[in-house]
């Protein structure tokens, strides 16, 4: 389940959900709004995509209020059309030694 605003994370929360994609993060305000949110919603984690990145992969996971992160740069998708996996284990490489730190 995923959730951008105050009134889709309470929702959620009446399910018993505690962790929500949080989609589009980057156009939906990012960390500042992930920081907002974790506040008054403080047993909520969020798993941000849309718009992550490896520039901004380590912001991301160093926010407490974040589980994990998902992004599409992982599998472009001229390298899955392509089968290009040589590509794709590059990327996934590059992505886990930026998280790495952040375990």
């Amino acid at each position: 389940p995923g959730a951008t605003t105050a009134t889709e994370i309470m929702a959620a929360g009446d399910l018993g959900l505690t962790t929500l994609k949080f989609f589009p993060a980057e156009t939906s305000g990012g960390l500042a709004t992930i920081s907002a949110l974790a506040g008054p919603f403080a047993d909520v984690r969020f798993v941000p995509t849309g718009g992550l990145r490896p520039a901004n992969l380590a912001a991301y996971l160093a926010a407490p209020a974040v589980a994990a992160v998902g992004g599409t740069w992982l599998t472009p998708s001229i390298a899955l059309e392509t089968g290009d996996f040589d590509t794709v284990e590059q990327l996934v490489v590059e992505a886990l030694a930026i998280a790495e730190p952040h375990e």
